[in-house]
């Protein structure tokens, strides 16, 4: 007897009333529904029948100091629900790491003689200061995950530079915080090859990684889970790598001019989670504005340039307009995706300085 076809309308439609936060478990049941649950249609479908909001954290910085932080609603039409991180304690907070699945923030408070690291859900107004890292050093890279839902528990990645280190981009401290031990603990130090490099940046998330790219345009990759490194090379085709997620995987975005002089951006995928092969799904015609920062969903990407933030559609290549700079500042982006289910962080729970 054969086995029933799998309805995917129906299946679509019945995870179109779930909250986000349960839709990627359904996701695990076969391709088909996997990039379905990640069309636009399907995204907008569920925005209206859930309490959900999706956008962007932009900061802004004049002069390397920070002057604003907004949060950009992904539909302009819509207000923001009153979304910001001003009910954070008194100081000038910046964010430095998102999950942006769970709309989980890190946010640091550098302000007083000892840095503050915060986490928080700005759509329930909850927060939780966390113990300082052991290592007393400078924060080169942060990143924040979830781990899980119930009962809620979250990582935090830091890399940094510690006093005795070289100057290098090579070498580096690594601590991770878990919030079920409510520690900090210290790993080996990552160390690149001598020919290679760190480049400076906010990890990209995906498959349960946090994401590096180096100068050699290798990617440096952390698992969470099991706390180890592992190194992949990206493809091997045109310039200028970029590291974005796809449809919850690893993606590379490389840059060429094809053979009518026009410029193209291939978007390659990993083939699986802990492979490194990489698949090409498709090519994204150039529209002046180079930068890619983040795929909301497998026909949109958010594009980001030193005056704009524009929406572009790959299938009718139509640009929406998102946000326009202020004169003279440059602005970090984090996306951001959140339902408003309270999660157990606890605001009376105050982190203690843990001695190096």
């Amino acid at each position: 007897m054969s086995s029933p076809v799998i309805n995917q309308d129906m299946i679509q439609e019945v995870l179109s009333y779930l909250p986000s936060s349960k839709i990627g478990k359904f996701r695990l049941l076969n391709k088909e529904c996997n990039k379905r649950s990640y069309e636009s249609w399907f995204l907008n479908l569920n925005f209206r029948r859930t309490n959900y909001i999706s956008g962007y954290f932009l900061e802004g910085y004049e002069r390397g100091y920070k002057v604003d932080t907004s949060f950009v609603h992904e539909r302009r039409y819509l207000e923001n629900k009153g979304v910001s991180i001003d009910f954070l304690p008194q100081g000038e907070g910046k964010i430095k790491a998102c999950d942006a699945s769970h709309g989980i923030l890190l946010c640091v408070n550098d302000t007083g003689p000892i840095p503050e690291y915060i986490v928080c859900k700005p759509t329930t107004k909850q927060y939780q200061i966390i113990p300082n890292p052991k290592v007393g050093s400078c924060d080169m890279s942060l990143g924040i995950m979830v781990t899980g839902l119930d009962p809620f528990r979250y990582k935090v990645f830091r890399l940094s530079k510690s006093p005795g280190m070289n100057r290098s981009l090579r070498t580096f401290a690594c601590e991770v915080f878990d919030s079920d031990s409510f520690m900090w603990k210290r790993l080996k130090n990552l160390r690149l090859p001598r020919i290679d490099s760190l480049i400076f940046s906010n990890p990209v998330q995906a498959s349960g990684f946090l994401n590096w790219r180096s100068r050699n345009n290798n990617v440096i990759r952390f698992c969470l889970k099991t706390e180890t490194w592992s190194f992949l090379h990206t493809p091997n085709v045109g310039l200028f790598p970029e590291l974005v997620r796809y449809e919850g995987k690893l993606g590379v975005i490389r840059h060429w001019i094809n053979n009518n002089q026009e410029d193209v951006h291939g978007l390659w995928v990993l083939k699986s989670t802990f492979g490194k092969s990489w698949e090409k799904v498709k090519n994204i015609k150039s529209i002046g504005i180079d930068h890619i920062v983040w795929t909301p969903s497998n026909d949109f990407v958010m594009l980001s340039s030193w005056d704009r933030v524009c929406l572009y559609n790959i299938n009718t290549e139509k640009l929406d307009l998102v946000h326009t700079n202020k004169a003279l500042a440059s602005y970090v982006c984090f996306p951001f995706c959140s339902d408003y289910e309270k999660v157990n962080l606890d605001e009376r729970r105050n982190g203690l300085t843990i001695g190096n």
